[in-house]
C-alpha cells in the first residue's frame, strides 16, 4: 500500500510528532484552485489513463503538475529523501523504470467536473540541493488529496532534471526523462503486428509483408518497388537480425534471410499451424490438428497445443495442450493465450516453460497487452475491457454496437475494427484512447487485422474479393 499512497506527504507525517501538529499545518495551508487536464500525457512513451487514475495529473495556471507517487518518481528518474528539519529533497538520477499505473475500475473524472482545491506544501523543498521558496513561486509545489504534485515547468523539467518535453495537439504532452529509453516503440510495434497475425513486420527502413496471401515481399519505407523474397503464404512474420521467421499454414515454420536467400524449414507441420513468436533463440507456436468431431458425420474439432522449439529445429516440446485459439502473446516472462472452454474462449497465462498455468478471464475473443495492461474483447465481442496483469483490476473501456473484430495500438490510441464479414456485412476501422475517451471513426474497411509501420496503418481488405483467405492490402497514414 505504501507504494500506492503518497511518498512525500507520508514522510511528512512520519516526521511530525503528533496528529495535532498535522491538523495545525493543514489548517494554515495556502489553498489554490486546480483542474484536471483533458489532453493526453505520456511519460517515456507510456500514456496515462487520467479517467481511471486515483492520482491524476493537475493543471494550475495552465501548467501541468505530475503526481509524485512512488511509481511516478521512479519512472521520472528522481530519488526522494525526507527529514523533519530539511523537509523534502529531490535529486535527478540516471535510471528510470517503465511507468506503472494504479488504476481503479470506475471512471473518476466525473468528480472533477468542477474546479478543485489544492494547497501549497507546508514543508521545505530542495531540488538538486537548491532550496525552493514555495510561497514566492509562480508555480508552487502543491498537495492534492495528500499527494505531492510537482510543476512541469521549463525551469524544472529542462534546467534541473534535463528532461525532454514536447507538445502535439493529437498526442498531447510527452515527457522523456531518461536517455536510456524504457519504452521502445519499434519493439512495441513488432509486438502488436505479431499479435494481429504477423502479415507485416518492420526493421529499419524495410517493411516485410504478405500483401495478398500469395507471397512474402519487402519494400523500402521511403518508396520503391516490391522485392519478392519467396512465394510462401507467410503468416506471423518475425524479424530477428538478418533473418525472417514465419509460419505457412498446413506446411510448417520457415526462416529466410532478409535478402531472400537461405530459405529453410524449421518445423514440418502438415496440419494447421498459426501464430509463432521468436524469443531468446526459441520459437513458440500454436499447432492445430483438425479431427472429425466424435459422434458426428462431419465438422472439425481442434486438438492442439502451444509448443516451444529451438530456432535450429531441435528440442521441440509441448507446453500446454487443448483447444487453443490462434491468439497468443508473449509479454515479459509470460505467455497469454486463449483456450476454448465449454461455452466460450478463456484467457490464460503461463510461464515461458509452460509452468503455472492460470485462467484469468472467461468469454474473451480478442486480446493484447499494452503497457502492463491486458486489453480484451468480451461479452460476445461487444465489450472492450482492460485488466491488470495480476487480474486484480478490470476496467470497462468501450461498449460497442457491433462486433469488435481486431485490436491494435499506437501512441495512446486503441485501434479496432467493428462490424461483420457476411454477404451483406460491413466494417469500420476506428480508434479510442486508452482511457476510453475521444472515439473516432477512421475509414470503412472489411479488415480482420491491423498493422503499423511508423505512422502508416496497413490492413487487409476483403471488400472486393469476398473472403478472409483472399485480400489485398490498403494503407493510410494516421497522426
Amino acid at each position: 500500500m505504501w507504494k500506492k499512497t503518497i511518498v512525500f506527504f507520508g514522510m511528512l507525517l512520519i516526521g511530525l510528532s503528533s496528529s495535532s501538529q498535522v491538523l495545525d499545518v493543514q489548517a494554515n495551508a495556502v489553498q489554490v484552485q486546480v483542474s484536471i487536464p483533458t489532453f493526453p500525457i505520456a511519460v517515456n512513451g507510456t500514456y496515462m489513463d487520467v479517467n481511471h487514475n486515483e492520482y491524476p495529473p493537475l493543471l494550475y495556471k495552465d501548467v501541468t503538475y505530475s503526481p509524485m507517487t512512488w511509481k511516478n518518481t521512479s519512472a521520472l528518474g528522481l530519488s526522494v529523501s525526507w527529514d523533519a528539519v530539511g523537509g523534502l529533497s529531490l535529486q535527478k538520477k540516471d535510471a528510470c523504470t517503465p511507468l506503472e499505473q494504479d488504476l481503479v475500475p470506475q471512471t473518476i473524472s466525473y468528480e472533477y467536473d468542477t474546479i478543485q482545491t489544492a494547497e501549497l506544501t507546508p514543508f521545505s523543498v530542495q531540488v538538486n540541493g537548491k532550496s525552493v521558496d514555495n510561497v514566492k513561486e509562480m508555480y508552487p509545489i502543491l498537495l492534492f488529496r495528500n499527494i505531492t504534485y510537482f510543476p512541469m515547468t521549463w525551469r524544472f523539467t529542462h534546467d534541473e532534471f534535463g528532461w525532454k518535453t514536447s507538445w502535439n495537439t493529437t498526442r498531447g504532452l510527452s515527457i522523456e526523462s531518461c536517455e536510456e529509453k524504457t519504452h521502445k516503440p519499434e519493439q512495441q510495434n513488432s509486438f502488436f503486428n505479431v499479435t494481429n497475425g504477423g502479415l507485416v513486420a518492420v526493421q529499419g527502413d524495410w517493411i516485410y509483408m504478405n500483401p495478398d496471401g500469395k507471397k512474402l515481399v519487402k519494400v523500402n519505407k521511403n518508396g520503391g518497388e516490391e522485392i519478392k523474397l519467396t512465394g510462401d503464404n507467410a503468416r506471423s512474420i518475425n524479424v530477428v537480425g538478418e533473418w525472417l521467421y514465419y509460419a505457412v499454414a498446413n506446411d510448417g515454420i520457415y526462416k529466410i534471410k532478409t535478402d531472400g536467400t537461405q530459405r529453410s524449414q524449421i518445423v514440418d507441420a502438415p496440419h494447421a499451424l498459426n501464430t509463432i513468436w521468436v524469443k531468446d533463440n526459441s520459437i513458440y507456436y500454436v499447432h492445430q490438428l483438425f479431427q472429425v468431431r466424435e459422434g458426428t458425420m462431419g465438422g472439425n474439432d481442434r486438438h492442439n497445443g502451444i509448443y516451444k522449439i529451438n530456432i535450429d529445429g531441435t528440442g521441440d516440446q509441448l507446453l500446454v495442450s487443448g483447444k487453443i485459439n490462434y491468439y497468443m502473446a508473449l509479454n515479459g516472462n509470460k505467455i497469454y493465450y486463449l483456450m476454448e472452454g465449454e461455452a466460450t474462449n478463456n484467457l490464460y497465462a503461463m510461464n515461458l516453460d509452460g509452468s503455472e498455468q492460470v485462467r484469468l478471464q472467461a468469454d474473451v475473443s480478442r486480446m493484447t497487452v499494452i503497457d502492463g495492461w491486458i486489453y480484451m474483447v468480451q461479452n460476445n465481442s461487444y465489450q472492450l475491457n482492460k485488466m491488470s496483469l495480476d487480474d486484480s483490476v478490470v476496467i470497462p473501456v468501450y461498449t460497442a454496437e457491433k462486433n469488435i473484430i481486431a485490436l491494435s495500438y499506437r501512441d495512446g490510441w486503441i485501434y479496432l475494427v467493428r462490424g461483420s464479414f457476411g454477404i451483406q456485412g460491413a466494417a469500420t476501422i476506428e480508434r479510442i484512447r486508452v482511457d476510453g475517451s475521444d472515439f473516432e471513426k477512421l475509414t470503412e474497411a472489411r479488415a480482420w487485422s491491423l498493422y503499423f509501420a511508423g505512422k502508416t496503418l496497413y490492413f487487409p481488405n476483403d471488400t472486393k474479393l469476398g473472403g478472409v483467405g483472399n485480400y489485398y492490402f490498403e494503407h493510410m497514414d494516421v497522426e
